[in-house]
């Protein structure tokens, strides 16, 4: 787990372990990255290093949710100033965000880590289930999978977006994708 002081000097010390880290993934496999490699790359301290994480995969969780709140604001100030009632406005403005922030995703694809974009997720969107209940007329039971479909989709939509070099314009990329999910297909066309 991480556990980063709300002082300068911590903040800093984190940026630059994360800087660190992702130089030397680029270098060499995730898994074969040692504390005593980072604090190097990184030109921090051990002591550090074990001050504000457990565990290097720590440093990539703590970008990785912080890239979230971010992008949680993002949406907040987004919403604030223009019209959301498009079928495609919440996928627009995830791509254009991770247009910027995509780094992270890139590398929790070279580290096999996947799954902690899906809990920062889920984290941020835990408070929002009751209104997601009554928006997608939802039971309680059901709530769950609804936001993991939501969630699930995003992921792979960005990470196969960020996988193959961002080709596609974030607004380009959401008006096709919107039209391909209107017209999603049954199974009786497809047989």
């Amino acid at each position: 787990m991480y556990h980063i002081k709300d002082d300068q000097r911590a903040i800093r010390s984190s940026e630059m372990l994360y800087d660190g880290l992702g130089k030397l993934m680029r270098e060499m496999p995730f898994s074969a990255i040692k504390v005593k490699d980072l604090v190097e790359a990184a030109n921090v301290g051990r002591t550090t290093f074990y001050r504000n994480f457990d565990e290097i995969e720590d440093i990539l969780w703590l970008r990785c949710d912080q890239v979230i709140d971010g992008l949680i604001v993002y949406l907040v100030e987004y919403t604030q100033k223009h019209d959301r009632e498009s079928s495609t406005a919440l996928l627009k403005v995830l791509l254009r965000y991770f247009y910027l922030h995509s780094e992270i995703i890139e590398l929790l694809m070279i580290a096999n880590r996947l799954d902690i974009v899906q809990s920062s997720f889920h984290r941020v969107f835990e408070p929002l289930k009751i209104r997601a209940s009554t928006l997608f007329d939802l039971e309680e039971e059901y709530i769950d999978y609804g936001l993991t479909i939501r969630i699930g989709i995003a992921i792979n939509i960005l990470v196969h977006w960020i996988g193959s070099g961002k080709k596609q314009a974030p607004d380009e990329l959401a008006n096709k994708l919107g039209a391909m999910i209107e017209n999603m297909v049954t199974l009786n066309q497809l047989l």
